[in-house]
Formats: C-alpha cells, sequence, structure tokens
C-alpha cells in the first residue's frame, strides 16, 4: 500500500503551523484541500466500479435507505459499464477534481473553491452535488455512503479528519491492488501497462460479465420479453432487493447486535465498521 504521497502532503501541510501565526491558516487549508479532493477521488472511484463495495453496511439502514439503494442499483440493469479497460489510477481521480474546481487555474483551490467542493460532496453522507456527479457517467451515490459509514467509528454522523485521511488511504489502497489485479489478468506483455489490445480485452470481459448478469435478469424479470425492464418489472426488481438486504441485516445483526436491542451501538458497529474497511483496503467486493 502505497500512501507515501499522501503523507508527505499532509506532513507539508502540517509544516505551515510550524511558521509565524499569519501563515497558519496556509497549513488548515492545504490539509482540508488534500481531503476534500481526496474524498471526491473516492467518490468517483466508488462510482467507477461496479461491485457491493461497503455492503455490510446494510446492517445500519433502515428501510427507506435500503429501497433507495435498491432504487440505485436496479437503475444501472440497463446502463453499460463505463469502464474502458483503463488501470485505476487515483492520482488521476485527484486531478479530475483539482481541474473541476479551480476556477481561476491557479493549481490550487481557493477558499471558495474548497468551499465549493465540500458543498458539492454533501452535507447528507448519501447525497453528492450533480456537479461533482457529472464527472462519471453513473454516480453510486448510496455506494460512497456505505464507504463513508465504514470509516465513522464514532458514529458521529459526519467524518473526522482522522476518519476522513483513512478513507482516502483506503480507497487510494483499493484502487492500486484492482489496478494489479488488472494487471495480472490482462498484461499479456508484462511491461506493467496497458496497451491498447490489452486494454480492449479487459473492457470486453467488464462487458461480458455485465451482458451476463443483464441476462439473468431479464431471464427473471422481463415478464413480457421486450428486451427493457419496464416499470412493473423494475419494481418488483427492486422490491427483491430489498428483501435481500433485509435478509442481509438480520443476518449481520445477529453476529454484531450483542445486546438484542435491534440496533447496533457505536461500540457494537466498530468490529463491523473496521470488517468493511478491510474489505475496502483489500479490494474485496469489486465485480471483477
Amino acid at each position: 500500500m502505497r500512501f507515501i504521497s499522501s503523507h508527505r502532503r499532509l506532513l507539508a501541510a502540517a509544516l505551515c503551523f510550524t511558521l509565524p501565526l499569519g501563515l497558519v491558516a496556509c497549513g488548515k487549508d492545504a490539509v482540508e484541500e488534500d481531503l476534500a479532493v481526496g474524498e471526491a477521488a473516492a467518490f468517483l472511484t466508488a462510482s467507477e466500479e461496479g461491485g457491493d463495495i461497503g455492503g455490510e453496511a446494510v446492517a445500519d439502514a433502515d428501510t427507506s435507505t435500503m429501497q433507495s439503494m435498491a432504487t440505485e442499483d436496479v437503475d444501472t440493469v440497463n446502463q453499460e459499464p463505463t469502464d474502458e479497460g483503463n488501470l485505476c489510477d487515483f492520482s488521476a481521480r485527484r486531478q479530475e477534481v483539482l481541474e473541476k474546481y479551480d476556477a481561476d487555474g491557479d493549481g490550487t483551490l481557493s477558499r471558495a473553491e474548497l468551499a465549493e467542493l465540500r458543498a458539492d460532496l454533501g452535507e447528507r453522507r448519501d447525497t453528492v452535488r450533480p456537479r461533482l456527479a457529472q464527472l462519471r457517467q453513473r454516480a453510486r451515490n448510496w455506494a460512497f455512503w456505505r464507504v463513508r459509514w465504514a470509516f465513522d467509528e464514532d458514529g458521529s454522523g459526519s467524518l473526522s479528519a482522522e476518519e476522513r485521511t483513512a478513507l482516502v488511504n483506503a480507497m487510494e489502497a483499493r484502487c492500486e491492488r484492482l489496478r494489479d489485479e488488472r494487471l495480472e489478468k490482462f498484461d499479456a506483455n508484462d511491461d506493467g501497462k496497458l496497451d491498447e489490445s490489452e486494454r480492449l480485452a479487459a473492457r470486453q470481459a467488464v462487458r461480458a460479465r455485465w451482458q451476463q448478469k443483464r441476462q439473468a435478469l431479464l431471464a427473471q424479470y422481463d415478464t413480457n420479453g421486450n428486451g427493457v425492464l419496464e416499470d412493473g418489472e423494475r419494481l418488483a426488481l427492486r422490491q427483491d432487493r430489498v428483501a435481500a438486504a433485509q435478509a442481509r441485516r438480520a443476518t449481520l445483526m445477529a453476529t454484531y447486535d450483542t445486546n438484542g436491542d435491534g440496533t447496533l451501538s457505536t461500540a457494537e458497529a466498530l468490529p463491523l465498521r473496521e470488517e468493511i474497511q478491510r474489505r475496502i483496503i483489500e479490494g474485496r467486493d469489486a465485480e471483477e
């Protein structure tokens, strides 16, 4: 796991605090910019995936949340994957975010630009505003909610600087793990990168898996056989996804709700959050 670059940025930012008082804000702004850009990059990375990242967070989801998660999931059934076969590149995601919000083009975010990015990341953990979401064809807001939930170790409903740093570092490590896995599968000439033909093979594999999953869903839910899921058919799929989430929650609660009161206290939720964090770092629950 290469956290060196993030740690160096944070260390460099922290040096501002050792300078005269008038420069103290420099350090605070640098740290906040690094975290906000990193968190936005983590959102983009999660949106690129098609798997069940952080799925165990459903243990703390009510019925309304499960329904919203299921709706987001069902909405991707007829949406082709956006994966073009490239290697996961967290630094590139950071650069995309910076370029999107650096209105004056000076290579850093002013306080006003940073405030806009923080606002677009959403006050609620399940929402990301459209401008940030426009950087991806599909915005998996609830997938990112699950990631955020896993790192909210004190259960406060928002992430501290330390929790946000852990989230960004974990998603960067995940990206590198998935990068290595793709290289192992598709880097036929072992040169440490994917050429055009290798990227094409990776892209075709992603689309083949999507088509297989889509055909299985159509076989079960496309009752009129027209090749698409219409409103009533989508409703049936959504209801089944909610039922599956409720069953999954019941299983998780049986393990983690040690006092049997039907909810997870901060102490009870912590082992589950840590398990989800581990799975994220290890690249688990990705589509490939």
